[in-house]
């Protein structure tokens, strides 16, 4: 790269390299976004069994998958205590009320990530964008000069 008059000078294959680079970092950051709505979901699905658990009822319906293939009946569900993920493969026996809390937790704290991921995609995709643009007047020039 050389700056001349103000302008900088980029070779096309470095360019390239910059475009593909963004693209897998799209690509990646998409994933990360999908995975993180993916445990949102879930902690939501949680927290509303631990409700359903607070209700008195004669029988419980519990989803053994997230697509609903098995149903669990669970005969006079007791809710005193419930076991929650804490992380690290630890988990906890804790009552239904502090148990929301730590999902609650750990749902604003995913959110938190969920907005950092998302303000990198935004400027990743803009970048690339750009990029894109650049190429797309180089293929212009080239296919004028032939």
């Amino acid at each position: 790269m050389s700056d001349q008059q103000g302008k900088i000078m980029i070779s096309l294959e470095d360019l390239l390299a910059q475009a593909d680079l963004l693209k897998k970092q799209i690509e990646d950051l998409q994933k990360a976004q999908s995975e993180i709505a993916d445990s949102l979901s879930a902690i939501k699905s949680a927290k509303d069994t631990i409700d359903e658990l607070k209700t008195p009822k004669n029988d419980l319906f519990l989803s053994g998958d997230k697509k609903g293939f098995l149903m669990l009946r669970i005969p006079e569900a007791k809710a005193d205590k419930v076991i929650v993920y804490l992380g690290l493969t630890y988990y906890a026996e804790v009552t239904p009320d502090t148990a929301v809390k730590i999902l609650s937790d750990r749902e604003n704290e995913l959110n938190l990530t969920l907005q950092e991921v998302n303000k990198k995609l935004s400027e990743s995709i803009n970048a690339y964008s750009q990029i894109s643009d650049i190429l797309n007047r180089i293929q212009e020039q080239q296919q004028k000069g032939e």
